[in-house]
């Protein structure tokens, strides 16, 4: 019974190798074949992070906000 245990272990193991090997076959022969495609579709530009300044009075309101919370939560 040992045995037959050990033997599928081996089968499941050979059985995954094989499939893995496959399937790294079929990604790179893919690849090939879609770079001459790649030519055709053209890069995406980056995008601009535009930075926007806050006000001077918005972090009041924030702090504001944060102690009236906090005041009534303890009462």
């Amino acid at each position: 019974m040992l045995t037959q245990g050990l033997v599928l272990m081996v089968i499941g193991m050979a059985v995954v190798f094989v499939f893995l090997v496959v399937m790294i076959l079929a990604m790179n022969i893919m690849a090939a074949l879609m770079k001459p495609l790649a030519k055709l579709i053209p890069e995406p530009e980056e995008k601009q992070v535009v930075k926007v300044k806050k006000a001077a009075g918005d972090g009041l309101e924030e702090i504001a906000v944060a102690v009236a919370a906090v005041s009534s939560f303890t009462k």
